[in-house]
């Protein structure tokens, strides 16, 4: 009798939890958190070079989706990733001082004459949910900076994480928001360096 019972009691505990398992797990849409920033400002040093940062143009070859869930459906955005990139690079230069302004495209930078230009593509954006409890993201980008006679750094630059369990949406999102991090990081300090060097 014992035996009998315990096996659908079991059977529904197992049911019961993958039914949690798949409501506490992601959904479809993400959104795109923004790098969270020191409490303090950092104010634009005295004669800081000016630096506009022009919104990314988007290169993957798929626009639409940002990944994959393990059902085949779309992780998907209804933010613009490039603005997130752009925004993001803008935001960690000006915490090395400098004077950063951000632009919507080329020619609307070149007006503000501004010391330096950043541009860049968004070459992939992409999560990965393998399971109920691990998922993978993935960015990578390319990065340009020129002055105003020539392109002095062109760098291409990728960060991967991943996370495991509970996969949910919040989890998807603040992801996504570290991958973005790793990203910007070296690139921002590489272009700062670069930068203050020929202010000297």
């Amino acid at each position: 009798m014992k035996r009998r019972f315990f096996t659908p009691v079991l059977t529904f505990s197992l049911l019961l939890l993958s039914t949690l398992l798949s409501a506490c797990g992601p959904g479809n849409e993400i959104h795109l958190l923004a790098i969270e920033q020191p409490p303090v400002s950092v104010l634009p040093k005295p004669n800081a070079p000016s630096v506009t940062v022009v919104e990314f143009k988007d290169s993957r070859d798929d626009t639409f989706a940002i990944g994959k869930r393990r059902d085949l459906s779309a992780f998907t955005t209804s933010e613009n990733p490039t603005l997130w990139l752009s925004h993001a690079l803008a935001d960690a230069l000006a915490q090395h001082g400098l004077q950063v302004s951000y632009a919507k495209n080329f020619e609307q930078a070149r007006k503000g004459n501004p010391d330096y230009i950043v541009t860049g593509k968004l070459q992939r954006l992409w999560l990965k949910e393998t399971s109920a409890t691990y998922m993978e993201g993935m960015i990578a980008a390319q990065f340009t900076l020129a002055n105003r006679e020539k392109h002095l750094l062109r760098e291409n630059n990728k960060a991967q994480q991943s996370r495991n369990w509970p996969a949910s949406s919040s989890q998807a999102e603040t992801m996504l928001r570290d991958t973005l991090n790793d990203l910007i990081d070296p690139i921002a300090d590489k272009f700062a360096q670069t930068i203050w060097s020929k202010k000297k």
